[in-house]
Protein backbone atom coordinates (compact mmCIF):
# COMPACT_ATOMS: atom_id res chain seq x y z
CA UNK A 1 0.00 0.00 0.00
CA UNK A 2 2.84 1.61 0.86
CA UNK A 3 4.70 1.72 -2.34
CA UNK A 4 1.30 1.84 -4.12
CA UNK A 5 1.10 5.75 -2.54
CA UNK A 6 4.69 6.57 -3.19
CA UNK A 7 4.37 5.46 -6.95
CA UNK A 8 1.58 8.00 -7.24
CA UNK A 9 2.55 10.82 -5.70
CA UNK A 10 5.61 10.51 -8.27
CA UNK A 11 3.63 9.97 -11.34
CA UNK A 12 1.41 13.05 -10.39
CA UNK A 13 4.23 14.94 -9.45
CA UNK A 14 5.64 14.18 -13.28
CA UNK A 15 2.25 15.61 -14.17
CA UNK A 16 2.34 18.36 -12.74
CA UNK A 17 5.76 19.39 -13.95
CA UNK A 18 4.80 22.26 -16.12
CA UNK A 19 6.93 25.70 -16.04
CA UNK A 20 5.23 29.13 -14.91
CA UNK A 21 5.73 32.30 -16.58
CA UNK A 22 6.61 34.61 -14.11
CA UNK A 23 5.17 38.35 -12.95
CA UNK A 24 7.50 41.34 -13.05
CA UNK A 25 7.96 44.65 -12.86
CA UNK A 26 10.14 47.77 -13.94
CA UNK A 27 10.42 51.27 -13.14
CA UNK A 28 11.58 54.34 -15.20
CA UNK A 29 11.86 57.74 -14.91
CA UNK A 30 10.90 60.05 -18.01
CA UNK A 31 9.85 64.28 -18.12
CA UNK A 32 12.69 64.72 -15.74
CA UNK A 33 12.93 68.59 -15.10
CA UNK A 34 14.69 69.42 -11.75
CA UNK A 35 13.14 67.84 -8.85
CA UNK A 36 10.12 66.81 -10.96
CA UNK A 37 9.99 63.52 -13.05
CA UNK A 38 7.13 61.15 -14.41
CA UNK A 39 7.62 57.48 -12.38
CA UNK A 40 6.52 54.43 -14.55
CA UNK A 41 6.17 51.32 -13.70
CA UNK A 42 5.78 48.42 -16.27
CA UNK A 43 3.83 45.18 -15.15
CA UNK A 44 4.56 42.47 -17.24
CA UNK A 45 1.32 40.15 -16.49
CA UNK A 46 1.14 36.59 -18.59
CA UNK A 47 -2.48 35.44 -19.63
CA UNK A 48 -3.29 33.56 -16.63
CA UNK A 49 -1.98 35.90 -14.41
CA UNK A 50 -3.19 38.65 -12.22
CA UNK A 51 -1.98 41.64 -9.05
CA UNK A 52 -3.75 42.55 -6.10
CA UNK A 53 -3.96 46.20 -6.93
CA UNK A 54 -5.08 46.35 -3.06
CA UNK A 55 -1.71 44.83 -2.09
CA UNK A 56 0.10 46.82 -4.73
CA UNK A 57 2.29 49.19 -2.75
CA UNK A 58 4.75 51.93 -4.40
CA UNK A 59 7.33 53.54 -1.48
CA UNK A 60 9.02 56.51 -1.93
CA UNK A 61 11.56 58.45 0.15
CA UNK A 62 10.33 60.73 2.62
CA UNK A 63 8.95 64.06 1.55
CA UNK A 64 9.00 62.61 -1.78
CA UNK A 65 5.24 63.59 -3.38
CA UNK A 66 3.72 61.11 -5.92
CA UNK A 67 -0.14 60.79 -7.09
CA UNK A 68 -1.24 58.54 -10.40
CA UNK A 69 -1.30 60.27 -13.83
CA UNK A 70 -2.53 57.55 -16.15
CA UNK A 71 -1.80 54.04 -16.96
CA UNK A 72 -3.40 50.56 -15.89
CA UNK A 73 -6.73 50.57 -14.04
CA UNK A 74 -7.86 47.97 -12.33
CA UNK A 75 -10.91 45.49 -12.91
CA UNK A 76 -12.80 43.18 -11.01
CA UNK A 77 -12.79 39.96 -12.52
CA UNK A 78 -13.96 38.00 -9.63
CA UNK A 79 -15.75 39.68 -6.61
CA UNK A 80 -13.60 37.26 -3.77
CA UNK A 81 -10.62 38.76 -4.99
CA UNK A 82 -11.28 42.43 -5.16
CA UNK A 83 -9.79 45.01 -8.02
CA UNK A 84 -6.75 43.24 -9.79
CA UNK A 85 -4.49 43.87 -12.92
CA UNK A 86 -4.88 41.40 -15.36
CA UNK A 87 -3.49 42.58 -18.54
CA UNK A 88 0.46 44.02 -19.13
CA UNK A 89 0.82 47.43 -18.70
CA UNK A 90 2.07 50.85 -17.50
CA UNK A 91 1.61 52.48 -13.98
CA UNK A 92 2.56 56.14 -13.94
CA UNK A 93 2.66 58.31 -10.99
CA UNK A 94 4.01 62.41 -10.93
CA UNK A 95 6.84 63.03 -8.61
CA UNK A 96 7.29 66.17 -6.90
CA UNK A 97 10.63 67.09 -4.36
CA UNK A 98 13.26 64.59 -5.70
CA UNK A 99 16.40 63.85 -4.40
CA UNK A 100 18.90 62.03 -6.30
CA UNK A 101 19.35 59.01 -7.10
CA UNK A 102 16.06 58.02 -6.03
CA UNK A 103 15.38 54.37 -4.08
CA UNK A 104 11.90 53.09 -5.37
CA UNK A 105 10.44 50.09 -3.64
CA UNK A 106 7.39 47.83 -4.88
CA UNK A 107 5.70 45.34 -3.14
CA UNK A 108 3.05 43.61 -4.74
CA UNK A 109 0.94 39.96 -4.59
CA UNK A 110 1.36 37.69 -7.67
CA UNK A 111 -1.34 35.03 -8.73
CA UNK A 112 -1.04 32.38 -11.97
CA UNK A 113 -3.57 29.94 -12.61
CA UNK A 114 -5.66 30.78 -9.73
CA UNK A 115 -2.38 30.15 -7.43
CA UNK A 116 -0.85 33.33 -5.71
CA UNK A 117 3.21 33.51 -4.52
CA UNK A 118 4.49 34.97 -2.03
CA UNK A 119 4.76 38.62 -1.62
CA UNK A 120 7.32 39.98 -3.71
CA UNK A 121 9.55 43.15 -3.34
CA UNK A 122 11.14 44.59 -5.65
CA UNK A 123 13.55 48.11 -5.19
CA UNK A 124 15.10 50.04 -7.61
CA UNK A 125 17.65 53.05 -8.04
CA UNK A 126 16.67 55.41 -10.35
CA UNK A 127 19.17 58.13 -11.35
CA UNK A 128 18.55 61.26 -13.93
CA UNK A 129 21.27 63.58 -15.75
CA UNK A 130 20.13 66.29 -17.71
CA UNK A 131 16.57 65.67 -18.36
CA UNK A 132 17.69 61.88 -19.47
CA UNK A 133 15.46 59.00 -19.10
CA UNK A 134 16.67 56.91 -16.09
CA UNK A 135 16.26 52.93 -15.68
CA UNK A 136 16.32 50.86 -12.85
CA UNK A 137 19.42 49.22 -12.46
CA UNK A 138 21.74 47.66 -10.16
CA UNK A 139 23.85 50.35 -8.08
CA UNK A 140 27.24 49.04 -9.75
CA UNK A 141 25.76 50.18 -13.05
CA UNK A 142 24.36 53.55 -11.46
CA UNK A 143 27.63 54.53 -10.62
CA UNK A 144 28.24 52.71 -6.74
CA UNK A 145 26.18 52.96 -3.74
CA UNK A 146 25.94 56.41 -3.64
CA UNK A 147 22.31 57.39 -2.02
CA UNK A 148 21.82 54.05 -0.69
CA UNK A 149 20.42 53.48 2.74
CA UNK A 150 22.28 50.63 3.63
CA UNK A 151 24.54 48.23 2.40
CA UNK A 152 21.90 45.53 2.47
CA UNK A 153 19.93 48.06 -0.61
CA UNK A 154 23.40 47.59 -2.62
CA UNK A 155 22.83 43.50 -1.79
CA UNK A 156 19.21 44.08 -2.97
CA UNK A 157 19.80 46.13 -6.38
CA UNK A 158 22.47 43.36 -7.42
CA UNK A 159 20.11 40.31 -6.66
CA UNK A 160 16.93 41.86 -8.46
CA UNK A 161 19.29 41.73 -11.43
CA UNK A 162 19.28 38.04 -11.63
CA UNK A 163 16.61 35.62 -12.72
CA UNK A 164 15.65 32.93 -10.84
CA UNK A 165 15.60 29.43 -13.48
CA UNK A 166 14.89 26.92 -10.78
CA UNK A 167 14.40 26.25 -7.46
CA UNK A 168 14.12 23.34 -4.96
CA UNK A 169 13.73 22.06 -1.24
CA UNK A 170 14.32 19.77 1.04
CA UNK A 171 16.97 16.57 0.72
CA UNK A 172 16.87 15.02 -2.41
CA UNK A 173 18.93 11.94 -3.46
CA UNK A 174 21.60 11.95 -6.19
CA UNK A 175 19.05 10.75 -8.97
CA UNK A 176 17.03 13.52 -7.82
CA UNK A 177 18.96 16.62 -7.55
CA UNK A 178 20.65 15.60 -10.83
CA UNK A 179 17.16 15.40 -12.72
CA UNK A 180 16.38 19.07 -11.22
CA UNK A 181 19.97 20.52 -12.52
CA UNK A 182 19.25 19.18 -15.71
CA UNK A 183 15.26 20.79 -16.10
CA UNK A 184 17.17 23.97 -14.85
CA UNK A 185 19.61 24.04 -16.81
CA UNK A 186 17.89 23.30 -19.52
CA UNK A 187 14.61 25.92 -18.72
CA UNK A 188 12.04 23.00 -18.11
CA UNK A 189 12.26 23.15 -14.72
CA UNK A 190 8.77 22.88 -13.12
CA UNK A 191 7.68 26.41 -10.89
CA UNK A 192 7.84 25.48 -6.91
CA UNK A 193 3.79 26.06 -7.10
CA UNK A 194 3.38 23.25 -9.44
CA UNK A 195 3.55 20.37 -7.20
CA UNK A 196 1.42 17.31 -6.22
CA UNK A 197 -0.68 19.13 -3.70
CA UNK A 198 -1.41 22.02 -5.83
CA UNK A 199 -2.74 20.20 -9.07
CA UNK A 200 -4.61 18.26 -6.26
CA UNK A 201 -6.34 21.87 -5.21
CA UNK A 202 -6.81 22.93 -8.55
CA UNK A 203 -8.76 19.84 -9.44
CA UNK A 204 -10.86 18.73 -6.75
CA UNK A 205 -11.00 21.58 -4.10
CA UNK A 206 -9.11 22.11 -0.62
CA UNK A 207 -11.52 20.02 0.97
CA UNK A 208 -9.74 16.97 -0.54
CA UNK A 209 -6.07 18.66 -0.22
CA UNK A 210 -6.50 19.22 2.83
CA UNK A 211 -7.39 15.73 3.91
CA UNK A 212 -4.38 14.38 1.41
CA UNK A 213 -2.45 16.92 3.57
CA UNK A 214 -2.30 14.35 6.44
CA UNK A 215 -0.90 11.35 5.15
CA UNK A 216 2.26 13.66 3.63
CA UNK A 217 2.39 14.90 7.21
CA UNK A 218 3.25 11.02 8.19
CA UNK A 219 5.85 11.03 5.37
CA UNK A 220 7.60 13.59 7.74
CA UNK A 221 8.42 10.97 10.22
CA UNK A 222 11.01 9.96 8.15
CA UNK A 223 12.93 13.24 7.72
CA UNK A 224 16.85 12.97 9.50
CA UNK A 225 15.35 15.37 12.11
CA UNK A 226 12.73 12.99 13.63
CA UNK A 227 13.28 9.78 12.90
CA UNK A 228 16.70 9.29 14.85
CA UNK A 229 14.32 10.84 18.22
CA UNK A 230 11.60 8.07 18.02
CA UNK A 231 13.29 5.63 20.05
CA UNK A 232 14.71 8.52 22.50
CA UNK A 233 11.00 9.28 22.82
CA UNK A 234 9.47 5.68 23.22
CA UNK A 235 12.21 5.07 25.75
CA UNK A 236 10.70 7.56 28.13
CA UNK A 237 6.89 7.17 26.98
CA UNK A 238 7.61 3.74 27.47
CA UNK A 239 8.80 4.45 30.68
CA UNK A 240 6.23 6.34 31.85
CA UNK A 241 3.45 3.68 30.53
CA UNK A 242 4.92 1.22 32.33
CA UNK A 243 4.43 2.52 35.65
CA UNK A 244 0.47 1.37 35.42
CA UNK A 245 -2.55 1.77 33.27
CA UNK A 246 -1.28 -0.66 30.51
CA UNK A 247 -2.30 -0.29 26.69
CA UNK A 248 -4.81 2.85 27.86
CA UNK A 249 -2.18 5.07 29.72
CA UNK A 250 0.11 4.50 26.74
CA UNK A 251 -2.42 5.28 24.20
CA UNK A 252 -3.11 8.45 26.39
CA UNK A 253 0.64 9.64 26.70
CA UNK A 254 1.10 8.91 22.81
CA UNK A 255 -2.13 10.98 21.98
CA UNK A 256 -0.75 14.02 24.09
CA UNK A 257 2.36 14.17 22.85
CA UNK A 258 1.04 13.85 19.67
CA UNK A 259 -1.34 16.64 20.12
CA UNK A 260 1.80 18.62 21.66
CA UNK A 261 3.95 17.92 18.40
CA UNK A 262 0.83 18.73 16.21
CA UNK A 263 0.32 21.89 17.88
CA UNK A 264 3.42 23.18 18.06
CA UNK A 265 4.36 22.51 14.23
CA UNK A 266 0.85 23.89 13.48
CA UNK A 267 1.87 26.96 14.97
CA UNK A 268 5.05 27.31 13.16
CA UNK A 269 4.12 27.13 9.99
CA UNK A 270 0.93 29.25 10.61
CA UNK A 271 3.63 31.56 12.00
CA UNK A 272 5.16 31.20 8.22
CA UNK A 273 2.13 31.89 6.24
CA UNK A 274 1.03 35.08 8.51
CA UNK A 275 4.34 36.83 8.81
CA UNK A 276 6.82 35.27 5.75
CA UNK A 277 9.49 34.23 8.29
CA UNK A 278 11.84 31.52 7.29
CA UNK A 279 10.21 27.99 8.66
CA UNK A 280 12.25 26.48 11.72
CA UNK A 281 14.35 29.42 12.18
CA UNK A 282 14.49 29.28 15.68
CA UNK A 283 17.02 26.16 15.40
CA UNK A 284 19.50 28.73 13.97
CA UNK A 285 19.28 30.26 17.53
CA UNK A 286 22.94 29.10 19.73
CA UNK A 287 20.93 29.74 22.80
CA UNK A 288 18.13 27.28 21.46
CA UNK A 289 20.28 24.26 20.84
CA UNK A 290 21.72 24.81 24.47
CA UNK A 291 18.53 24.81 25.92
CA UNK A 292 17.30 21.74 23.67
CA UNK A 293 20.86 19.82 25.58
CA UNK A 294 19.97 21.10 28.83
CA UNK A 295 16.63 19.44 28.33
CA UNK A 296 18.67 16.14 27.24
CA UNK A 297 20.86 16.16 29.73
CA UNK A 298 17.85 15.81 32.12
CA UNK A 299 16.60 13.51 30.47
CA UNK A 300 19.76 11.33 30.22
CA UNK A 301 20.54 11.75 33.71
CA UNK A 302 17.01 10.57 34.82
CA UNK A 303 17.40 7.04 32.77
CA UNK A 304 20.18 6.72 35.20
CA UNK A 305 17.99 7.04 38.24
CA UNK A 306 20.90 10.17 38.67
CA UNK A 307 17.59 12.75 39.19
CA UNK A 308 14.02 12.64 39.63
CA UNK A 309 12.10 14.75 37.30
CA UNK A 310 8.81 14.91 39.24
CA UNK A 311 6.67 17.56 38.24
CA UNK A 312 3.75 16.66 40.68
CA UNK A 313 5.24 18.14 43.26
CA UNK A 314 4.41 21.79 41.83
CA UNK A 315 0.52 19.73 42.05
CA UNK A 316 -1.74 20.90 45.02
CA UNK A 317 -2.01 16.99 46.32
CA UNK A 318 0.29 15.65 43.90
CA UNK A 319 2.39 12.86 45.49
CA UNK A 320 2.19 10.20 43.25
CA UNK A 321 5.26 9.46 40.30
CA UNK A 322 3.26 9.00 37.44
CA UNK A 323 0.96 12.06 37.38
CA UNK A 324 3.89 14.05 36.18
CA UNK A 325 3.80 11.53 32.87
CA UNK A 326 1.24 13.62 31.17
CA UNK A 327 3.64 17.01 30.97
CA UNK A 328 6.47 15.27 30.09
CA UNK A 329 4.62 13.51 27.03
CA UNK A 330 3.37 17.07 26.72
CA UNK A 331 7.29 18.70 26.52
CA UNK A 332 8.35 15.52 24.58
CA UNK A 333 6.15 16.26 22.55
CA UNK A 334 6.51 19.72 21.78
CA UNK A 335 10.35 19.58 21.91
CA UNK A 336 10.39 17.25 18.98
CA UNK A 337 8.00 19.58 17.05
CA UNK A 338 10.34 22.50 17.59
CA UNK A 339 13.41 19.78 16.68
CA UNK A 340 11.50 18.81 13.35
CA UNK A 341 11.42 22.73 12.10
CA UNK A 342 14.95 22.29 11.35
CA UNK A 343 14.42 19.95 7.99
CA UNK A 344 12.26 20.86 5.74
CA UNK A 345 10.97 18.05 3.00
CA UNK A 346 9.24 18.92 0.06
CA UNK A 347 5.87 18.17 1.22
CA UNK A 348 6.33 20.87 3.93
CA UNK A 349 6.95 23.67 1.07
CA UNK A 350 3.69 22.30 -1.04
CA UNK A 351 1.70 22.91 2.22
CA UNK A 352 2.81 26.25 2.57
CA UNK A 353 2.67 27.62 -0.49
CA UNK A 354 -1.02 26.67 -0.61
CA UNK A 355 -1.58 27.69 2.83
CA UNK A 356 -0.05 31.35 2.01
CA UNK A 357 -2.08 31.23 -1.44
CA UNK A 358 -5.47 30.51 0.42
CA UNK A 359 -4.40 33.30 3.23
CA UNK A 360 -3.69 35.65 0.71
CA UNK A 361 -7.01 35.41 -0.86
CA UNK A 362 -8.98 35.92 2.54
CA UNK A 363 -9.27 32.17 3.13
CA UNK A 364 -8.83 31.10 6.66
CA UNK A 365 -8.50 27.66 6.04
CA UNK A 366 -4.74 28.61 5.16
CA UNK A 367 -3.71 29.05 8.37
CA UNK A 368 -4.76 25.29 9.68
CA UNK A 369 -2.75 23.75 6.81
CA UNK A 370 0.22 22.96 8.52
CA UNK A 371 -1.80 22.15 12.12
CA UNK A 372 -3.51 19.04 9.38
CA UNK A 373 0.58 18.44 8.32
CA UNK A 374 1.16 18.75 12.18
CA UNK A 375 -1.66 15.80 12.90
CA UNK A 376 -0.09 13.84 10.20
CA UNK A 377 3.28 13.57 11.95
CA UNK A 378 1.82 12.79 15.48
CA UNK A 379 -0.99 10.21 13.91
CA UNK A 380 1.13 7.12 14.88
CA UNK A 381 1.99 8.36 18.41
CA UNK A 382 -0.82 7.25 20.22
CA UNK A 383 -0.44 3.63 18.71
CA UNK A 384 3.17 3.07 19.33
CA UNK A 385 2.71 4.56 23.01
CA UNK A 386 -0.04 1.91 23.40
CA UNK A 387 2.10 -1.31 21.56
CA UNK A 388 5.30 0.00 24.29
CA UNK A 389 3.04 -0.27 27.29
CA UNK A 390 3.26 -4.05 27.08
CA UNK A 391 6.66 -4.60 27.30
CA UNK A 392 7.96 -7.58 28.94
CA UNK A 393 7.81 -7.02 32.96
CA UNK A 394 10.96 -4.96 34.08
CA UNK A 395 13.80 -6.96 35.22
CA UNK A 396 17.37 -6.59 35.77
CA UNK A 397 17.66 -6.77 31.66
CA UNK A 398 15.20 -3.67 31.67
CA UNK A 399 17.65 -1.81 33.79
CA UNK A 400 20.39 -2.33 31.24
CA UNK A 401 18.22 -1.32 28.27
CA UNK A 402 17.26 2.03 30.09
CA UNK A 403 20.46 2.98 30.72
CA UNK A 404 21.86 2.24 26.97
CA UNK A 405 18.51 4.76 26.42
CA UNK A 406 20.15 6.70 28.64
CA UNK A 407 23.35 6.83 26.72
CA UNK A 408 21.75 7.57 23.17
CA UNK A 409 19.68 10.30 25.14
CA UNK A 410 22.92 12.00 26.62
CA UNK A 411 24.88 11.65 23.28
CA UNK A 412 21.37 13.71 21.59
CA UNK A 413 22.45 16.45 24.14
CA UNK A 414 26.00 16.25 23.00
CA UNK A 415 25.24 16.97 19.45
CA UNK A 416 22.61 19.69 20.27
CA UNK A 417 25.47 21.04 22.42
CA UNK A 418 28.06 20.88 19.49
CA UNK A 419 25.74 22.98 17.44
CA UNK A 420 24.97 25.72 20.02
CA UNK A 421 28.59 26.11 20.62
CA UNK A 422 29.41 26.14 16.74
CA UNK A 423 26.91 28.36 16.20
CA UNK A 424 28.28 31.02 18.95
CA UNK A 425 31.98 30.63 17.19
CA UNK A 426 30.00 31.46 14.05
CA UNK A 427 28.53 35.02 15.47
CA UNK A 428 32.16 35.71 16.05
CA UNK A 429 33.66 35.66 12.92
CA UNK A 430 34.33 32.24 12.40
CA UNK A 431 32.96 30.20 9.58
CA UNK A 432 32.37 26.71 8.50
CA UNK A 433 34.89 25.23 5.77
CA UNK A 434 33.48 24.92 2.26
CA UNK A 435 33.45 21.95 -0.20
CA UNK A 436 36.19 21.89 -2.74
CA UNK A 437 34.82 24.28 -5.32
CA UNK A 438 32.27 26.27 -3.68
CA UNK A 439 32.23 30.11 -2.85
CA UNK A 440 30.62 31.97 0.29
CA UNK A 441 30.48 35.95 -1.07
CA UNK A 442 27.35 35.87 -3.52
CA UNK A 443 28.18 39.04 -5.21
CA UNK A 444 31.57 38.08 -6.20
CA UNK A 445 30.11 35.01 -7.36
CA UNK A 446 27.05 36.76 -9.79
CA UNK A 447 29.89 39.22 -10.75
CA UNK A 448 32.08 36.20 -11.56
CA UNK A 449 29.30 34.41 -13.07
CA UNK A 450 28.30 37.79 -15.38
CA UNK A 451 32.01 38.14 -16.57
CA UNK A 452 32.14 34.28 -17.70
CA UNK A 453 28.38 33.78 -18.94
CA UNK A 454 28.03 31.06 -16.38
CA UNK A 455 24.81 30.33 -14.32
CA UNK A 456 25.24 29.91 -10.51
CA UNK A 457 24.19 27.40 -8.02
CA UNK A 458 22.98 28.96 -4.65
CA UNK A 459 23.10 26.52 -1.98
CA UNK A 460 20.82 27.84 0.98
CA UNK A 461 22.18 25.66 4.23
CA UNK A 462 22.67 26.06 7.97
CA UNK A 463 24.44 23.61 10.85
CA UNK A 464 21.81 23.59 12.77
CA UNK A 465 20.01 21.54 9.36
CA UNK A 466 20.13 17.66 9.17
CA UNK A 467 19.02 17.32 5.62
CA UNK A 468 21.87 20.33 4.60
CA UNK A 469 24.14 18.71 6.23
CA UNK A 470 23.07 14.85 4.46
CA UNK A 471 23.10 16.85 1.03
CA UNK A 472 26.75 17.96 1.43
CA UNK A 473 28.21 14.28 2.88
CA UNK A 474 25.89 12.09 0.47
CA UNK A 475 24.75 14.21 -2.81
CA UNK A 476 27.27 17.30 -3.36
CA UNK A 477 29.96 15.39 -3.24
CA UNK A 478 29.35 12.42 -5.10
CA UNK A 479 31.63 12.48 -8.43
CA UNK A 480 28.83 12.25 -11.00
CA UNK A 481 27.21 15.51 -9.22
CA UNK A 482 30.35 17.24 -8.96
CA UNK A 483 31.08 16.43 -12.83
CA UNK A 484 27.95 17.96 -13.95
CA UNK A 485 28.22 21.36 -11.43
CA UNK A 486 31.98 21.89 -13.18
CA UNK A 487 30.54 24.76 -15.21
CA UNK A 488 28.10 26.55 -13.09
CA UNK A 489 29.27 28.87 -10.32
CA UNK A 490 28.86 27.44 -6.71
CA UNK A 491 28.02 29.61 -3.80
CA UNK A 492 27.25 28.37 -0.25
CA UNK A 493 24.88 30.82 1.78
CA UNK A 494 24.97 30.39 5.35
CA UNK A 495 21.33 31.57 6.54
CA UNK A 496 21.63 30.61 10.50
CA UNK A 497 22.66 34.16 11.09
CA UNK A 498 18.88 35.26 10.52
CA UNK A 499 19.64 38.76 13.15
CA UNK A 500 22.28 39.28 9.92
CA UNK A 501 20.35 41.86 7.77
CA UNK A 502 22.14 41.23 4.79
CA UNK A 503 21.30 37.42 5.42
CA UNK A 504 17.72 38.55 5.87
CA UNK A 505 17.75 40.50 2.62
CA UNK A 506 19.03 37.54 0.31
CA UNK A 507 16.53 35.21 2.26
CA UNK A 508 13.42 37.51 1.96
CA UNK A 509 14.42 38.22 -1.74
CA UNK A 510 14.63 34.38 -2.98
CA UNK A 511 11.72 33.82 -0.57
CA UNK A 512 13.21 31.00 1.10
CA UNK A 513 11.35 29.43 3.47
CA UNK A 514 12.96 26.72 4.66
CA UNK A 515 16.76 24.63 4.39
CA UNK A 516 17.61 23.10 2.35
CA UNK A 517 16.89 25.57 -0.70
CA UNK A 518 18.37 25.19 -4.06
CA UNK A 519 18.26 28.27 -6.58
CA UNK A 520 19.60 28.49 -9.95
CA UNK A 521 20.12 31.79 -11.62
CA UNK A 522 21.47 33.86 -14.36
CA UNK A 523 23.18 36.58 -13.34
Amino acid sequence: MMKFFLSFLFFAGLLSGQTTERISVSAALSAVHESEATLTLTLAIPATGYLYAEQFILTLPPGVESSRSGGLEPAVLNPADGPVYAVSGDLQYRLKNLTWPLPVTVEYTACIDGLCFLPATRKFLLTADAGIPAAGQPVADAGGPAGVSSQAEVWLQQLAATEVLARTSGYLNKEAFLAWLQQGVSGEAPAPEDNFLSLVFKRYGLFLAALLVIPLGLLLNLTPCVLPMIPINLSIIGARASDGGGRWRGLWLGGLYGLAMAAVYGGLGAVVVLTGARFGAINSSPWFNLIIALIFVFLGLAMFDVILLDFSRFRKGGTQQRSQAWLTALILGAVSALLAGACVAPVLIWVLLLATDLHLKGNPAGIFLPLLLGLGMALPWPLLGAGISHLPKPGSWMVQVKKGFGILILLVAGYYLFLGITLFRQQSGSHSELLPGWQSDLLAALHQAKQENKLVLLDFWGATCKSCLAMHRAVLQEPEVVDFMEPLVKVSFQSDAGNDPLVQTVLKHYQVIGLPTYILLRP
